[in-house]
């Protein structure tokens, strides 16, 4: 075993995240954890066997407290705060005409709450890194989908310029958005920055499901009508999504939420609000779709209601519906060409 590494062996930056710095590389003694997958101790070893042996040997006193699993809980008045801002982490809004006065004048609404779970990107690679000194530079090998973001956040860490961190991106078996997120690179960069020997980490399955973040699980309130014509009129919706213990790209993925939260269909009255909600829950961040895959159920789930409502053949409605050349979409924007 060369070395155990602590949260104070970092000399720089020691929270990362492309948005807001608030993951920590290594937790310290006396902090509080935010997440299962938080990294307490870093063990650097001449094979794997031997890390993982003295990993094992290392002693962690906790003092437990109840853990935030959901958002009511993160939401209500007496809930601890999970960060320095508190518990909301974003509200994106998307606002056009009335929606409650368009609902009152719908000969049709239809109103329910839709919920879609945590899902694990499973990508066929866990997260690895390699890094490697070499003539005063640091060269990290990583499967990142960000080889930039990750430079600048590297040289934050190890407090050094960025012009001596170069980070290569090698082929990997997947990532699908959930290697956004620094993980394996940045304990590998501090291990091989501070030993001055070439270090690669690998997370095993477990962990890199324990760790690395998932797609958003959405509570979708959404109150849609329409008229006798079978022309939608208003849809109200609040959308709040689980981000877990730190932001990611979770403010992105409401916001898109929020921004697809009328499918692909015109409704001329909409007030939606998608707020991103801090848990103790593994953080949450990009998966393909970042939000409108979630927004787009409800809203199917919702248009299909109607159609039964108002005997409403449900293509037809569809296609009556369907944005087009001119029309705005729910935050206003309005489509000029090229409308597939």
């Amino acid at each position: 075993v060369s070395r155990v590494f602590l949260a104070g062996d970092v000399p720089g930056r020691r929270l990362q995240g492309s948005i807001v710095q608030d993951w920590p590389v290594l937790v310290a003694a006396g902090e509080t954890t935010g997440y299962e997958g938080d990294v307490l101790a870093l063990v650097v070893a001449d094979t794997r066997a031997r890390a993982q042996e003295a990993a094992r040997a290392v002693q962690v006193e906790y003092e437990i407290l109840k853990p935030i699993v959901d958002v009511p809980s993160a939401l209500a008045p007496d809930a601890p705060k999970l960060q320095p801002i508190g518990n909301v982490l974003s509200v994106s809004k998307a606002k056009k005409g009335d929606a409650d006065n368009a609902l009152s004048e719908c000969d049709y609404v239809h109103e329910a709450v839709y919920q879609t779970q945590r899902v694990e990107h499973a990508y066929l690679e866990p997260e690895a890194a390699l890094a490697l000194p070499q003539d005063g530079r640091l060269i990290v090998y990583t499967q990142s989908q960000g080889i930039y973001e990750d430079r600048k956040q590297l040289a934050a860490m190890l407090d050094i310029p960025e012009n001596l961190v170069d980070v290569v991106l090698v082929p990997n078996g997947g990532a699908f958005g959930g290697k956004e997120d620094m993980l394996a690179q940045s304990q590998a960069a501090l291990a091989a920055h501070l030993l001055g020997r070439p270090v690669k980490l690998e997370l095993t399955r477990s962990q890199s499901i324990r760790m690395h973040s998932k797609r958003h699980p959405l509570r979708m309130e959404y109150k849609l009508g329409c008229g006798k014509d079978g022309r939608l009129k208003a849809l109200r919706a609040r959308i709040y999504g689980d981000s877990g213990a730190y932001a990611s790209v979770g403010m992105k993925v409401l916001e898109r939420a929020a921004g697809h939260s009328t499918g692909g269909y015109f409704v001329p009255h909409v007030d939606v609000e998608a707020t991103a909600v801090y848990t103790n829950n593994v953080p949450c961040g990009a998966m393909r779709g970042f939000g409108a895959n979630q927004a787009t159920f409800a809203m199917e789930c919702a248009v299909d209601e109607l159609c039964e409502m108002g005997d409403f053949d449900r293509w037809k409605f569809r296609w009556a519906n369907a944005l087009t050349e001119g029309k705005s979409t729910a935050t206003g924007q309005v489509l000029a060409k090229g409308v597939g």
